[in-house]
């Protein structure tokens, strides 16, 4: 007779794994709440403490961890180990399904308390699957509840498994203890240090892509926190989603983050930057705005918005071809609108979730960073030439200061109005970005502000600047020429301000 060992928290459904187990001569193993769950589904169980001949201890913390269990389960099918099963008056065990006290769900109420929290840590699951999936060739392992009916049929059926799927369902149990692991150790890290001696971060795949960064490639999506809100956006309706789609709506749900509890914002994205951005009255006017900023760049690219989508707004979208459309929430009408093109990506996504760390990938390793997320209110910022600003000036520098950051270095952004009318990103030379800014706007940048994610390193800039009738420029200050640039700055009669922190995006 096989053995199998049944002993999971989450138990929906198990009782017919069991029946199917049972009605097929295998003999079941269980632990105390699952025990009681399958027999009161009239399915005879041999109780852990039966077979260790120890009870429970420590308010259940230790049930299985004893050699009783772990023999059986890491003992080859051979005749020296099958042998010392017998001396033992025990037997082989064949199959492990276990799944894990549900640290992850806990997360969700962290509140609870250091306790609650640590009671949620499974530590007799984690063992007796990695045990189970070290013996991958003796032993089949499922922790996954998806798993549990097509292996065990499979299991009836043919008698067995093959070894390439023994194999599989072991390293995909070593990767989700990585997972569960990654969520303690990141937990009980909160609060430190930003950098620990080990960091591990392991996800969960949440969609497979149409294609990566390019159509030859392949690429999936995966989430290390199921709480983040693009693990749990819905897509409406529209195509699949690619690489760079996915990186696009980071992108959009980001800025919309810092605009949370502004008026009507709207926002377009495009290569992972922002193309076009503005405040409105009202929603319409908000994306008739972002939108006019840069036309011929706003194509193909993704919107969002930070209110939910209404029906007038849906019409201003008419035919303009966009990847996708991303807001809180959508009206019946506005959806109506919109189902019209099929292909239209429509991504339903709450804002709210943040993170403080950011990890770039290097060739074999990555590189942590604090994410750059602080900030500081323009009110802080210096001025450095004698013409004061203006109310429209002050606000147009207050929406620009929370976009700039966005912008690939080198960064420059043109404002005016609170909207985004000219954008120069990624060049390699500063004074490039800024003629490249000036030159996409398709509006007068006279009066307008001008913001840069790093410090201007000669005076050129501001003249390029001065003869579009820029009247405020933005930098963090801090080149070896800042006197020279202060002094072109008073003498062109602009409003030179100093933030005093760079916003570098690479």
């Amino acid at each position: 007779m096989k053995l199998a060992l049944i002993s999971v928290y989450h138990k929906e459904g198990i009782e017919e794994v069991a029946k199917k187990l049972r009605d097929n001569g295998w003999q079941i193993i269980s632990t105390g709440g699952t025990a009681t769950h399958i027999k009161e589904h009239d399915i005879d169980v041999i109780e852990v403490s039966d077979l260790t001949q120890f009870p429970e201890i420590l308010d259940g913390r230790v049930k299985t961890l004893h050699p009783m269990i772990f023999g059986p389960i890491l003992a080859k099918k051979s005749q020296k180990h099958l042998e010392q099963l017998k001396q033992l008056d025990t037997s082989k065990i064949d199959l492990v399904i276990v799944n894990f006290y549900p640290f992850e769900e806990a997360l969700t109420q962290r509140d609870k308390g250091i306790d609650y929290m640590v009671e949620n840590i499974d530590i007799g699951g984690p063992s007796m699957v990695r045990a189970a999936a070290k013996n991958f060739e003796n032993t089949i392992v499922i922790f996954d509840n998806r798993d549990y009916l097509p292996i065990v049929e499979q299991l009836i059926t043919k008698g067995d498994i093959p070894l390439d799927l023994r194999k599989k369902l072991a390293q995909k149990t070593f990767a989700y203890c990585s997972l569960y692991d990654s969520l303690i150790a990141r937990y009980l890290h909160e609060g430190q240090t930003l950098f620990p001696d080990y960091y591990t971060r392991a996800g969960r795949k949440n969609l497979d892509l149409r294609y990566g960064e390019n159509p030859h490639q392949q690429a999936a999506m995966y989430i290390s926190d199921k709480n983040s809100s693009l693990a749990n956006f819905e897509k409406i309706q529209g195509k699949e989603l690619s690489f760079n789609n996915i990186l696009d709506l980071s992108m959009v749900y980001e800025v919309l983050n810092q605009f949370m509890n502004d008026g009507n914002f709207s926002l377009i994205v495009k290569h992972q930057n922002p193309c076009g951005a503005a405040l409105g009255i009202s929603q319409p006017e908000a994306f008739k705005n972002a939108f006019s900023a840069d036309s011929k760049s706003a194509f193909g690219g993704i919107v969002g918005f930070n209110k939910p989508l209404q029906k007038e707004t849906a019409e201003e979208l008419g035919n303009i071809f966009f990847e996708a459309i991303i807001a809180p929430d959508f009206s019946e009408e506005a959806l109506n609108r919109l189902k019209k093109k099929k292909n239209l990506r429509i991504i339903k996504m709450k804002p709210g979730y943040f993170e403080d760390t950011d990890i770039k990938t290097i060739p074999g390793g990555f590189l942590l960073q604090q994410k750059d997320i602080q900030s500081k209110d323009v009110n802080q910022f210096e001025l450095k030439t004698s013409r004061s600003l203006k109310k429209n000036e002050k606000d147009d520098v207050a929406f620009g200061w929370k976009l700039i950051k966005y912008v690939k270095s080198n960064g420059i952004i043109l404002v005016k109005d609170q909207m985004l009318i000219g954008v120069g990103a990624g060049q390699m030379s500063r004074v490039d970005a800024v003629d490249i800014a000036i030159r996409k706007s398709q509006v007068s940048t006279g009066g307008g502000v001008l913001l840069s994610d790093a410090f201007f390193p000669f005076a050129d800039s501001l003249k390029i600047a001065a003869k579009h009738e820029i009247t405020v420029v933005v930098e963090p200050g801090g080149s070896i020429r800042d006197e020279e640039v202060i002094k072109t700055a008073e003498k062109l009669n602009i409003s030179l301000l100093f933030t005093g922190m760079r916003h570098f995006r690479h």
